[in-house]
Parts: structure tokens; sequence; C-alpha cells
């Protein structure tokens, strides 16, 4: 028999705040991290703006000579952990299992070394070097911090990988694998090399990013790492903490269709929402609300309106909808890690999540209420987050109140 599993812990790196505490008032107070790239010299590139993270303390956990995803998942393994009141060492270690990934990896690594990986790949490629790129070393780095020894996973499927990652977290503990896991996703990519290369498919936003929007042009690349603490509601009543809500359930699916593009015909984002909505008992009058992909391309959002017109049929205009990537950007790998710390935020303190700046909807949004401009109070019991990603990617995850 399969057992619940519940949040009570979380830690988030991101734009809009450092810690739960700043990213839960920035996210309800509509606050914006878009500025002027400043961790390099922008001015021989067309892409001058970027979602960075801010004031960040590298040196904190000692980590400061690693690559910033690895820093940001120890920053927010770290978080979540104190966030949930445990200590790692008063359990057997072989019962807490990670799941902890990145799309990326170490891309600050390779855009450091990149002339010297050319020139004298042998004189550099070491051991540091190799710890720095590989999407598993955030997994590992928190793994050897904290002692753990149970299962360590890296799930990677492009923007989808936060939602994957505690998708599978959350059956570990469900299928009484582990006890505990810590499950969620870091990307640190804003580099000239990223961003050209995001800019080459056409994908980046001429100005500000503005989800749904009639004038939006694409997406502006955020960074950071959201991760979630997962056991039993039974063994969080035993020591006495807060729960943030329940894992409902999963579902994943995939379009092989295209690199870069969903097709319509497929439908492929509506049949996994349908099938979430069918494993975890609910319908569509029962979602208070859902964090939308929204990524503010010209294809993309439209795609994803249709198919949650699809996914929710004649109940779509009433379920409020939102795309937080509007204030933390596109933080690609990490985004549903963080969207659904956003949702996990919603159920607590009972407000719906903006999408910034949507003063003039597409047309086709027509009739959807996308929360826009500011975030307001409601009631939830069932948030959904949805997550695609290039190569056809697509999650959804549900949270419910307890």
């Amino acid at each position: 028999m399969k057992r619940r599993v519940v949040v009570t812990g979380m830690g988030v790196v991101s734009p809009i705040g450092i810690g739960v505490e700043a990213f839960a008032q920035s996210l309800a107070g509509g606050l914006s991290g878009e500025g002027p790239i400043t961790s390099f010299d922008a001015a021989p590139h067309p892409f001058k703006r970027a979602h960075e993270v801010k004031n960040f303390d590298d040196r904190r956990y000692g980590t400061h000579q690693l690559d910033p995803f690895i820093q940001y998942a120890v920053w927010a393994a770290a978080e979540a952990i104190e966030n949930a009141g445990f200590n790692p060492s008063e359990v057997d270690p072989y019962r807490i299992a990670l799941s902890v990934s990145s799309s990326k990896g170490g891309v600050h690594t390779i855009d450091r070394f990149k002339e010297r990986f050319c020139s004298r790949p042998s004189a550099i490629l070491g051991a540091r070097v190799y710890a720095n790129l590989v999407p598993n070393f955030a997994a590992q780095w928190i793994a050897r911090r904290w002692k753990i020894q149970g299962p360590a996973k890296c799930y990677v499927a492009a923007c989808a990988t936060g939602t994957v990652a505690i998708e599978q977290g959350a059956h570990l503990v469900a299928d009484g694998l582990v006890d505990y896991c810590l499950a969620g996703a870091s990307d640190a990519s804003i580099v000239p090399l990223m961003l050209a290369g995001y800019d080459q498919m056409g994908a980046l936003a001429k100005g500000s990013m503005l989800p749904f929007h009639r004038e939006r042009s694409g997406f502006l690349v955020g960074e950071g790492a959201g991760i979630l603490f997962l056991e039993t509601p039974e063994s969080a009543r035993a020591r006495g903490v807060k729960i943030y809500g329940e894992v409902l359930g999963a579902a994943c699916g995939s379009d092989g269709t295209h690199a870069l593009h969903f097709n319509p015909a497929e439908n492929a984002l509506s049949r996994t929402v349908k099938n979430l909505l069918t494993k975890i008992d609910r319908g569509p009058r029962d979602i208070s609300y859902v964090n939308l992909h929204g990524t503010a391309t010209r294809t993309g959002d439209v795609y994803e309106v249709q198919q949650m017109r699809r996914a929710f049929g004649a109940d779509a205009e009433r379920v409020p909808m939102s795309s937080t990537k509007s204030l933390t950007g596109h933080m690609l790998g990490a985004s549903g890690a963080v969207e659904a710390i956003a949702c996990l935020l919603a159920l607590d303190q009972q407000f719906l999540p903006p999408t910034a700046g949507l003063d003039k909807p597409d047309l086709e949004c027509a009739g959807l209420d996308l929360v826009a401009l500011k975030s307001r109070r409601a009631k939830i019991e069932t948030a959904l987050s949805v997550s695609m990603g290039f190569g056809g990617h697509v999650a959804a995850i549900g949270f419910g109140k307890v």
C-alpha cells in the first residue's frame, strides 16, 4: 500500500528572494527580479537583461569554490532541512534519499574554462573541474555535507526537471524505500554561451518577460534552486512539525514531434493534466489554482492556453491560473521546483500568485482568470503546477492542503 507524502520543509534561492520568507513576500507583492545583467559585461551582446540572484553568500556553507548551481542547491537544501526541523544525524542515513537535479549542470565552469578547454583540455580536466560540471554533483555535495547514504537520483528533463525530481522523490517515500527525501532542482545559466543559444532560437525577450501578454516576445533567463523536504504525515506528526501540504500525485508525458515546439494535435499537455486529475481523484472543479509554465514565447503560451482549455473543459475559465515566471524569470530546470514552492505557499498562506505585467492579455486568453497584475486572497485547497521542456517533456504535479 502506498504511503501518503507531505512537505514539511522548503528551501529556495531565487531572483526575488533568498529564503522562503523573502520569496513569499516578493511572490505575494508581485516583485519582479528583472534587471540589467551584472555577472558579465553584456555590452557586446544583444541580450542585456536577466533575473539574477542577488546578494548571495557563497561562503556560508563553504561552497564558494563550486559552480553556482551547486552553491544554490546546497543553500536551498540547508534551508529545507532547517525549515523541517530535521537533524539528519539522528536517523539512519540509509533512510534519507536525494532527488536533486539540474538541467544544465556547471555552465559557469564551462564558460570560465572555455578557452583552455579548446587549447589544452588535458591540463585542466581534473577532478575539481569535473565535479563542477556534471548535473548530479549538486546531489553529491548535499549527500556529502549531511552524510546522506540513501538513494541519490538525478533526473534531467530540460525545464521540467524540477517537477520530475519532486515526483520521483515522492515515489521513494510513498513506496517505503526511504522515510525522508530532499527533492528539487538547481540551475545557474546566466552566461553568454547559454544566452546566445536561446537568443539564436528566438526565445529571448526583446524587453521584459510578459507571459500571456499580447506583446510578449520571449523569456528572460532566471537562476536559483528550490528544494522540498518530503516525509509521511505520520512521521511529521510524530516529530511535531508543520505540514505545508501533501504531494497528491504527479504525471509525466512527452511530445516527440519537435525539439523546440509542441504539436497541438498531439495533446501531450492536456492528456498529462487529465492523467494527473485521474491519479489524484480530482475533477476540474476541485482545483483551486494552477501554476502555468508560461514562458512568454509566442507559440508556447498559446499552446498552453489551448491545452488547459482541453484539460479543464468548461471549468477552464473558473480556475485561477498564473505564471510566476513573470517575477522569477525562466529558472530553467529549477523552475518546476521553485513553482512547486509557490503552490505550497499559496496553499499555506491562501493567496493566488500573480502574472505580473499582464495589462493586455493575448486574445487567445480571453475569459481565463490569469490573476493579472497583482496577487489576491483566495481559498485554496488543491494546487497544480505544470512544466514543459525543450525535447517534448511534460510534467504536472498536484498539492493539497492538509
